[in-house]
């Protein structure tokens, strides 16, 4: 019997060659190439995930898999296209929370052993992402989708093209995973931010600083619910012909301002022509807001658009991002001076996305070597800070040689699902990991499963902000439809 091992950020390897991964190829010495993918061996899974399909390919005999429990109960299926009865996955997962299952994967010949441990921690049950093809080729087919975790039902929340325009839409957030309580942003014609609150009723909304030059994105939900903490941003874009990342995307100016919905009032977090801030999140009881914030490496910031962007484009390397925070007062909706949790020019480093654990201990942030859009940046990785000790380090666990870049906690602060480009290096897709709250620690991450997981490669769309939530959204396509073409407040 030989074990199946795994290296950080590296395709799983069988002993004797056989490479497991979504884009691996590997070939034992005594037979032709085989590959199984996805990887989901040795890793840890949700009681309440659906079956993990994976494809054995080029095996020259019987290809079957065995799943065998501590009491002795056991779930098999054979190959090379492993597709488990969902009835029988749920029923042994459900039965087994907590307890650690040993699989045997036997290929012709050979047999390969691994462990899993079903979690007794269940991930929430639905996740919404953007599907997208390259931005730079164009936004003429997107959609919001959101995908049901413990099946494979996917459906769309809202599509461009349903619409009487096709405009762009992005920035989809829920308040702490409350699929009652979200938003998503539409550009061009239509444009506006859609609120839905159970509190406060369905709303269309323009947020913008007074005289600004931008509405407002990258929001966050306060806590409550009655406020929404929203960065004004002007970007713009370039291509790189040689460098080793296709696009930067840059702020040539960025603010912080509060809206709140009790009353549509617009209160200025930030706004200084010097400092670029961003990516706001809030601390789990409200009283903090996160971001990420960067002072200008220029000694003047033209008036003239056209010319801060010309600015900004010749330094885009120069430009980095500290991770900063703010204690808030919800009565007064005030806000301390900013303090920098982690110096960009201390450590030559850009950081970028903060999201806080549901625990408000940890702040899990990607780190790149400048610039605000590190989902371009192929050497992004994720790193996680224990605000309680002031000390960070790199996610070694879960990072690859690829991006990694836009995350977040399921709402029990159990799990983690994060956007990689592993793979293929192209595309972005969904991993989730187990996280430890207690050690900060992270389990070795697994792709979405997929019902026939070649899928994945044939779809080539990227899955942009994976947000979860502990339920689906109500509303239908429909009247999502109606919000985007009514009247802003």
């Amino acid at each position: 019997m030989r074990s199946l091992t795994d290296r950080i950020g590296r395709p799983l390897a069988v002993c004797a060659g056989m490479m497991m991964g979504i884009a691996s190829i590997g070939a034992p010495p005594d037979r032709g190439g085989v590959t199984v993918a996805p990887d989901y061996f040795n890793i840890e899974m949700p009681p309440n995930i659906a079956p993990l399909n994976f494809d054995v390919t080029g095996a020259k005999g019987p290809v079957t898999v065995t799943l065998r429990a501590g009491d002795g109960a056991t779930l098999a299926e054979k190959g090379p296209k492993v597709r488990f009865s969902r009835r029988a996955w749920r029923r042994f997962l459900e039965a087994h929370a907590g307890q650690q299952v040993v699989g045997t994967l036997a290929i012709g010949g050979e047999t390969y052993v691994f462990t899993n441990t079903v979690s007794r921690f269940p991930i929430a049950t639905h996740l919404s992402y953007r599907l997208i093809p390259p931005g730079y080729m164009g936004f003429n087919e997107m959609g919001i989708y959101q995908r049901d975790l413990t099946s494979f039902e996917e459906r769309p929340l809202y599509r461009n093209v349903q619409g009487s325009h096709t405009q762009c839409m992005n920035c989809h957030t829920y308040n702490m995973g409350d699929p009652k309580q979200y938003l998503f942003h539409t550009r061009a014609q239509h444009a506006g931010t859609m609120v839905v609150s159970e509190k406060y009723g369905k709303m269309k909304i323009q947020p913008a600083i007074p005289g600004g030059y931008a509405f407002g994105v990258y929001p966050a939900w306060h806590p409550s619910g009655d406020h929404i903490a929203f960065s004004c941003n002007d970007t713009s874009q370039i291509f790189h012909s040689i460098y080793p990342d296709k696009i930067e995307v840059m702020d040539s100016r960025s603010d912080l301002f509060l809206y709140s919905l009790k009353d549509g009032a617009v209160t200025m977090i930030e706004q200084d022509p010097t400092l670029f801030e961003c990516f706001p999140t809030w601390s789990p009881d409200g009283k903090r807001l996160f971001t990420s914030s960067a002072r200008t490496p220029f000694k003047s910031i033209p008036a003239d658009r056209d010319a801060r962007e010309k600015q900004v484009q010749k330094a885009f390397s120069d430009v980095r991002y500290d991770l900063a925070v703010r204690a808030f007062d919800e009565k007064t909706r005030t806000f301390s001076p900013r303090q920098i949790l982690v110096d960009a020019q201390t450590s030559n480093r850009s950081f970028t996305f903060p999201r806080v654990s549901p625990d408000g201990r940890w702040l899990v942030f990607v780190v790149g070597p400048y610039g605000v859009f590190s989902i371009w940046h192929h050497t992004a990785d994720l790193w996680v800070l224990d605000l309680q000790k002031n000390e960070a380090r790199v996610l070694t666990e879960i990072n690859s040689p690829a991006a990694e870049s836009y995350h977040c906690f399921s709402s029990n602060g159990r799990w983690m699902v994060f956007s990689s480009r592993r793979g293929d290096g192209l595309y972005t897709r969904p991993y989730f990991a187990a996280f430890n709250p207690e050690t900060g620690t992270f389990s070795k991450p697994f792709l979405l499963p997929a019902e026939d997981p070649a899928d994945h490669m044939r779809r080539l769309f990227s899955y942009n902000i994976p947000e979860l939530s502990d339920g689906p959204v109500r509303e239908s396509p429909h009247t999502l439809r109606r919000l985007v073409e009514s009247e802003p407040k």
